[in-house]
């Protein structure tokens, strides 16, 4: 009886031992990306498309054009300030080190904030950040972006997630 339970422990043990094996990183093949910051060059939050404009072993270099549009006045954090029906557009370009899933940027450019027809303000900014894409093609970026608005730095910080993808 005693060996009855023995083997049907050791058993029921082997049974539930099971090995995964950890695929290795494949980069996607793609040399564009698009995504959704949330705070960052746009200030609030813009859509972005971004290009690989250069790309060899562990270094790149990309551009950026994104948009925003703001239909109501907001102050947010006591920082930044825009007024009602403000159309935003960041470009950015950057060069990227690392690996082929994880890479530091560094980046700068400017913003640019139309107020109206004839009413329009040049933000530059700065990019210093990290981003990883999946092989599942995610792209997920946090980066340090200050600005300099009115004469004054202002540190701003962005999160941005989308895609990977091939024209």
């Amino acid at each position: 009886m005693l060996f009855k339970i023995t083997l049907y422990t050791a058993l029921l043990s082997l049974s539930f031992h099971a090995s995964a094996q950890e695929k290795s990183y494949v980069e996607p093949d793609g040399l564009n990306n698009w995504f959704v910051e949330l705070g960052g060059t746009g200030l609030f939050y813009s859509l972005n498309f971004e290009s690989t404009l250069y790309k060899t072993g562990n270094m790149g270099w990309t551009g950026r054009v994104g948009f925003a549009y703001n239909p109501v006045n907001y102050t947010l954090l006591n920082k930044i300030t825009l007024d009602k029906n403000t159309v935003i557009a960041p470009f950015t370009t950057s060069v990227l080190w690392g690996s082929r899933k994880e890479k530091l940027e560094l980046g700068a450019g400017f913003t640019l904030v139309n107020k109206g027809i004839s009413e329009r303000e040049v933000i530059p900014t700065a990019i210093l950040g990290f981003r990883v894409v999946e092989m599942n093609k995610v792209f997920f970026r946090v980066a340090y972006t200050p600005i300099i608005r009115g004469g004054e730095l202002i540190h701003w910080y962005g999160v941005s997630i989308g895609r990977n993808f091939r024209l």
